[in-house]
């Protein structure tokens, strides 16, 4: 698969303009979203970013954002798809004394990944400039002659980058990468990089059937700031150390479609929510296991078939 390994072993580039992306402006930007998200984002200077989920008053998950801090605003990036809903809720929430505008940036800015060991060579070379940035913080630099939004994301393969380019020169700096060798992520081979590496998707593991700490996103939630959304539940999980179910990986003895429910000697244990077939781990998926078979080498079945699952720590890779 030249896709996958391109990732692992060289550079590959991922369309992400499905994605939703919002611009917030105004005085009291940080503070609403500090007010319905989990993390701190009345902190944020500008080139900074953090990931934060929207919760509902019970903690569940709306939607994972990636928010960066601009001179004069804020970037928020949605999942797939999810813009408009993100952009529904947070207009709903402004108050009548906030001083906050919403602008939908979707077909403003286009948006790339860039995933890969070769990633940061490419980029500096292409912008003739080292790009040494923190998770998530967010710069500007030039490539073929666009000036763009580059931020550090998440790692695939290496150090990766998200790109979010100006919609009239999105072809130009698309073709500049692709001339360097990147090479092409199609969803199939994305979606199995994803799952080896514990990332979870929305409508998969991110959904409101789930809470952040259950799905581990630790770097996501703030434990220190004040009041927010479904931050009673949340503290209460995380004071008394004690999760119902929590994000596995599982082994599976031959490939399997999710989702579908798990159990142990008949005993409901939770739900694997993504399987794919990777090239370096063979079947695979992700599961929210119920604490009580979540141990490292447990072994669980898929309900209704005769393939079991054994229970790992994530990432696979």
């Amino acid at each position: 698969m030249d896709q996958y390994t391109g990732a692992l072993e060289r550079v590959a580039l991922a369309d992400e303009r499905s994605a939703g992306r919002i611009v917030m402006r105004g005085r009291d930007r940080a503070a609403l979203l500090h007010r319905l998200s989990t993390n701190d984002i009345e902190h944020l200077k500008p080139g900074d970013g953090v990931l934060t989920v929207l919760t509902t008053p019970i903690g569940r998950m709306i939607d994972l954002l990636t928010v960066h801090a601009l001179e004069d605003a804020l970037l928020l990036v949605t999942s797939p798809e999810q813009g408009p809903a993100v952009f529904g809720h947070l207009r709903r929430n402004i108050f009548f004394n906030d001083q906050v505008t919403l602008e939908p940036a979707g077909r403003t800015y286009e948006q790339l990944a860039l995933y890969g060991p070769h990633a940061a060579d490419v980029l500096a070379g292409l912008a003739g400039v080292a790009v040494d940035l923190p998770l998530h913080g967010i710069t500007t630099v030039t490539v073929a002659r666009v000036s763009l939004l580059v931020a550090r994301r998440k790692p695939i393969g290496g150090a990766s980058f998200t790109l979010y380019v100006p919609a009239a020169g999105y072809e130009t700096v698309r073709a500049a990468l692709l001339a360097t060798g990147a090479v092409v992520l199609e969803v199939e081979a994305l979606d199995v990089l994803r799952v080896e590496h514990g990332y979870g998707a929305f409508g998969r593991e991110l959904s409101q059937e789930y809470i952040p700490l259950e799905t581990g996103l630790l770097d996501a939630v703030s434990f220190s700031k004040g009041c927010y959304v479904g931050q009673e539940i949340i503290a209460r999980m995380e004071s008394r150390g004690r999760l119902a179910k929590r994000l596995c990986g599982l082994r599976l003895s031959r490939p399997v479609v999710a989702p579908a429910a798990l159990d142990v000697g008949g005993r409901e244990a939770g739900d694997l929510t993504s399987a794919v077939i990777s090239p370096r781990f063979g079947p695979i998926g992700l599961a929210y296991v119920r604490s009580a078979f979540a141990d490292s080498g447990a072994v669980v079945a898929i309900t209704g078939t005769d393939v079991t699952g054994v229970v790992v720590e994530l990432p696979f890779a």
